[in-house]
């Protein structure tokens, strides 16, 4: 439990320094009711579709209400020479990017793959990995990144809005999530990042009061040196320095440390003190904090029940 705590701190504040914010988002949506596609090989085509979208400069999302759509067409299928011989399939792949809650196609293009293999499923598979930025995919994406910034701009403050709701209720991820999905081009983006920051910082004191109240129950059970102080020790160690309770939390160590001359957990304190200084400058914080948000953001993202997209509609998009 106090590893498992520990790790986590790590990952929220030593996030890397490629990681990226504020990017539009597009959630990749394959349809599995054509094209021998199915829900296996259809996971596929998702990170090949993801890789596409980071390559144009935008960011893969979870369950998000706009996104890049793809349909696949069997055209036809036949068998290679050489020994064993192979199967090729042709497909027509159909791409369309639009907002999936209101119905709203943005564009679409066409591209055909090939793909080979020993069997029908392999080749495939093959063809999907030949999905290319292709010029035409590239000016889809670039008319669309504008559609999305129009819509951020005109529902921006009711997004926002409801995030100060989900704070104030305590639903510190839904809060973040809300924020995370407005794109830096927006005129509300600078309002969304403080805000995100505020929710980061309630969350990180919340936390830390839980955090510390473990560790005086803890100690309060057994205030010697031993297993009992040890853990006190570990479990203060993940209180995050920014956190409201943190001056409490080093009173309450230096009071074990008083007691116990030889603390068997500084290897823990270390880790987590070198981890924070790494990152402890005006540079990297504000930077570092907001791809924490995200990462709490995607994670509740990916938690959440799957988004039920209506199929009908999005087929007209063709």
């Amino acid at each position: 439990m106090i590893m498992k705590r520990i790790l986590l701190l790590l990952a929220l504040v030593s996030v890397a320094a490629i990681s990226s914010y504020g990017q539009i988002q597009l959630t990749p949506y394959v349809s599995a009711t054509t094209g021998g596609v199915d829900h296996n090989n259809a996971s596929v085509i998702e990170n090949r579709l993801r890789s596409l979208i980071s390559q144009m400069g935008m960011e893969s999302g979870y369950g998000g209400r706009f996104i890049l759509a793809v349909r696949v067409n069997l055209l036809d299928r036949y068998m290679t020479g050489g020994a064993p011989p192979r199967i090729g399939q042709n497909m027509q792949v159909s791409i369309a990017v639009g907002d999936a809650e209101s119905g709203t196609c943005f564009g679409s293009c066409v591209q055909e793959v090939k793909g080979s293999g020993q069997t029908e499923q392999a080749a495939m598979l093959a063809g999907f990995r030949n999905i290319k930025a292709t010029p035409e995919l590239k000016n889809l994406i670039a008319e669309s990144k504008q559609n999305i910034i129009n819509y951020y701009d005109k529902n921006g403050p009711a997004i926002i809005q409801k995030a100060k709701s989900l704070i104030t209720a305590q639903e510190w991820e839904e809060a973040l999530y809300e924020l995370s999905v407005i794109p830096q081009e927006c005129a509300c983006y600078p309002q969304a990042v403080s805000l995100m920051n505020q929710v980061y910082q309630e969350h990180i004191n919340h936390d830390a009061a839980q955090v510390l109240a473990e560790a005086q129950a803890v100690w309060s059970a057994d205030p010697n040196p031993g297993p009992a102080a040890e853990e006190a020790m570990a479990i203060l160690s993940t209180i995050d320095t920014s956190a409201k309770c943190y001056p409490q939390a080093q009173a309450l160590m230096k009071k074990i440390e008083a007691r116990v001359q030889n603390v068997t957990d500084q290897k823990y304190k270390d880790a987590v003190a070198l981890e924070k200084a790494r990152i402890n400058t005006a540079a990297t914080l504000e930077k570092a904090r907001i791809n924490a948000c995200r990462d709490v953001a995607v994670a509740y993202a990916k938690s959440r029940p799957q988004v039920v997209y209506r199929t009908q509609v999005i087929n007209r998009w063709w």
